[in-house]
């Protein structure tokens, strides 16, 4: 009801404005009666997601009308469909996972002008309570001592795992931690909701399973089911990002719109540290309006499954270089996890020189200042 409301209210404000000869300023910015510029903006994201709720929570609230800023969005299922439409300029600025991150860079040019929150604090690697890896107990594993098992008790197991995918990142970075590769077990390919149910059915060794469906669920029954291993225990490095259109990321108003949209995000961020409660009812409802409904014990779970960064967090990942390499902190994990879907076959050979330099930190640091300044 309440985004009705701010609509009926944001048509009698554009009506009046137009009545009042709202026109535009030299540089195509439309400009209020009170001589306020305002900005529009197309933002895209995934329905549902983590990296979207503080834009929903933004729009709910009234924020980003409060700066001037008119706000479409247009939402996807997943991140590479959300790039298709790159193509014909379908957005200015977009929330992501990696996936889409990669699909958008090497696909459409796109650049990446900053990151949301962690991305990897659903997936998990199950064992059953029985199984010989939960029997050998934790700290053999070089990336987490909270890992289970050992090289021995994981080598040839049957594990259900989507392929080419994030979950096969973390599972693979698990089995380096033992010095193993994935030749080292029996690998079966299966998508999370598919691995859950077939697991639950007693088919597999360990499933590794993402997002909040299986994965909750099975950590309500951890006495029968074990996360022997995570994407933060695997640092994984996994993340969401903002991701731009390169035309409107070059384009002037755009980019000052895109100020205004980094802005009020952040503020959002600010505003959900301090307010859990309604911070989890919002999820609830964002849920609900995106057709996939969530209980709010689930929501709970779900809002502090994953880390949100702040401005100075993204920015130091941006400016500051990876030990050992002359690329950034961000670049760094962006192209390990890259050079993984390259040796899956996902993408090809040179696709990690294509996305270099398609990372650009002038959005935030302009942001950052500007918050510092005020």
């Amino acid at each position: 009801m309440k985004k009705r409301v701010v609509a009926l209210v944001m048509a009698t404000i554009l009506s009046t404005s137009l009545l009042a000869g709202c026109g535009k300023s030299d540089d195509g910015a439309a400009n209020s009666s009170s001589g306020k510029k305002t900005y529009e903006l197309t933002v895209s994201g995934i329905g549902g997601s983590l990296n979207w709720l503080p834009v929903y929570i933004a729009q709910e609230e009234g924020w980003f009308e409060e700066e001037g800023l008119e706000l479409e969005e247009t939402l996807f299922t997943n991140g590479p469909v959300q790039m298709e439409s790159l193509s014909s300029d379908g957005w200015d600025i977009g929330c992501t996972g990696v996936g889409g991150v990669f699909a958008g860079v090497i696909g459409y040019d796109a650049i990446v002008v900053g990151s949301s929150n962690t991305d990897d604090g659903t997936q998990y690697v199950f064992a059953r309570e029985d199984s010989d890896m939960v029997k050998a107990g934790t700290g053999n594993n070089t990336l987490s001592d909270e890992i289970y098992g050992s090289a021995d008790t994981w080598k040839g197991k049957s594990i259900l795992c989507n392929t080419g995918s994030v979950t096969q990142y973390v599972l693979i970075k698990t089995l380096e931690g033992f010095g193993l590769t994935q030749d080292d077990v029996e690998f079966v390919a299966m998508d999370p909701a598919t691995a859950y149910s077939a697991f639950l059915a007693g088919e597999g060794d360990a499933c590794v399973l993402t997002g909040s469906g299986g994965t909750f669920k099975m950590l309500a029954d951890s006495e029968k089911y074990i996360p022997v291993a995570s994407g933060p225990m695997a640092d994984s490095g996994l993340m969401c990002s903002f991701v731009a259109n390169k035309n409107s990321f070059n384009d002037p108003d755009k980019y000052e719109a895109m100020k205004v949209f980094m802005k009020v995000y952040f503020k959002s961020l600010d505003w959900m540290k301090e307010n859990k409660e309604e911070t989890v009812q919002y999820c609830v409802d964002m849920n609900d309006e995106n057709g996939s409904s969530m209980d709010a014990e689930t929501a709970a779970k779900y809002v502090e499954a994953d880390t949100y960064y702040t401005l100075q967090e993204v920015s130091d990942m941006m400016t500051n270089k990876a030990e050992g390499s002359d690329n950034t902190i961000m670049d760094q994990r962006l192209l390990d996890v890259l050079n993984f879907f390259i040796e899956v076959g996902n993408y090809t050979a040179g696709d990690d020189e294509k996305f270099l330099g398609h990372t650009d930190s002038k959005l935030i640091e302009d942001v950052l200042a500007e918050s510092k300044a005020n």
